[in-house]
């Protein structure tokens, strides 16, 4: 059987986003799965269980997920216990939603009631999943940018997740540009 890794692209991307064509190139023996989602009209909950279905469905051994898919990567670590790695996650969600969403809403403002409500399910989820997720040692790896435009400090989630492996990049940015010298750090956890 061909082993199976996923990657949760992030806000505003896509299931053929950069970093998901460039996992297809670093893992050439790998099937790359990546589901689209629409993060200003699904709730986390449904996209934690279609990710949870793929996971089972295509025998998923590494998740991989990129700023808004990187916290779905660490809350699917509620279920799922293979490797997961999340560049630059959003930690703060509660926080940062709204001030992405607002963007959104200023050019569209008929969407202001759907971000609100989104907003209010991440709240709820945030609290009920993010805050309660399992400590297992080994499983967290962390591609940090020192450099993060869109994020700032990652501090907050390298406290919250001591256990996590955390590399950190210099003049990566939020979009992790050097994104494929990560293979060997990947391949190592895999065979861990």
């Amino acid at each position: 059987m061909i082993p199976t890794l996923m990657y949760i692209h992030g806000y505003g991307s896509g299931s053929n986003a950069l970093k998901c064509q460039q996992l297809r190139k670093m893992f050439p023996d790998y099937n790359v799965v990546a589901p689209d989602f629409d993060y200003d009209s699904m709730c986390p909950d449904d996209i934690q269980n279609h990710i949870r279905q793929s996971v089972i469905q295509h025998h998923v051994r590494l998740i991989v997920g990129s700023s808004l898919g990187g916290y779905h990567a660490l809350c699917a670590t509620a279920f799922f216990d293979g490797i997961v790695w999340c560049v630059n996650p959003v930690c703060h969600v509660t926080e940062r939603l709204p001030i992405v969403m607002e963007r959104v809403v200023a050019n569209h403002p008929e969407l202001r009631r759907q971000a609100e409500q989104m907003q209010a399910f991440y709240a709820d989820f945030d609290r009920r999943v993010f805050q309660q997720l399992p400590q297992r040692q080994g499983q967290l790896y962390f591609a940090l940018s020192t450099d993060d435009e869109v994020l700032g400090s990652h501090s907050s989630i390298v406290s919250k997740f001591p256990y996590a492996s955390v590399h950190w990049r210099d003049h990566a940015a939020h979009r992790f540009t050097p994104f494929p010298e990560l293979k060997s750090l990947m391949l190592q956890s895999l065979n861990a």
